[in-house]
């Protein structure tokens, strides 16, 4: 009995849920010091990444939910030129480009232009060899959908923050992130939806 009530101090106590995240993030923020700006950044969390990186497999309340669409909505913003479709071969060297946003040797990669990498979770050309398969397939996306108006919109706003859509997405929020600016996201919008582009080629 003295043994055990000996050891009963000894045991280990866990935080709780709130109290292991504020800890966590004070680590993360501290574990680079003298990083540039732009990486330090990437250790801090929005609302909507709090809410969706729970601990444990806690789900979203609907409360929850219905928070991150409404703060991913207010966060969609568009070209200043209103074009929600632009220059598909743009697009097309853009959703093959992994450029940008890397680090090396303790600094973000100077890159032209950063890529949108889409091909590594889509089908996209259908003669492509090598597609991704995490995401849905997006071969034939605008010969099988069409090119309206309501459906470059709807590509756009997906692309540039998923998570209007579907809360907690695994897709990047391009836009919301600032890894594409919304003339970037256009050219995408164009690769998927323009007739000319080899995602609507006929085989």
């Amino acid at each position: 009995m003295t043994a055990a009530a000996l050891a009963v101090p000894g045991c280990a106590t866990y935080p709780d849920g709130e109290t292991a995240r504020q800890l966590g993030e004070k680590m993360v923020s501290e574990a680079y010091p003298g990083m540039p700006e732009a990486l330090v950044k990437r250790a801090v969390q929005d609302r909507p990444q709090a809410l969706c990186t729970k601990i444990g497999k806690a789900s979203l309340t609907r409360e929850e939910a219905a928070e991150v669409v409404a703060l991913s909505r207010a966060s969609l913003r568009y070209p200043a030129s209103g074009k929600l479709v632009g220059d598909w071969q743009a697009g097309a060297r853009l959703a093959y480009s992994g450029t940008g946003s890397r680090i090396r040797g303790g600094r973000v990669e100077k890159a032209k232009e950063n890529g949108a990498l889409c091909s590594n979770c889509h089908m996209l050309d259908p003669g492509e060899i090598n597609a991704g398969n995490l995401g849905p397939s997006l071969a034939a996306y605008g010969t099988q959908r069409g090119g309206s108006e309501e459906l470059a919109k709807y590509a756009y706003e997906r692309i540039y923050n998923a998570w209007a859509f579907v809360p907690c997405s695994t897709m990047p929020r391009l836009g919301a992130g600032h890894h594409l600016t919304p003339e970037q996201i256009a050219d995408v919008v164009a690769y998927l939806i323009d007739p000319q582009s080899p995602v609507n080629r006929r085989r």
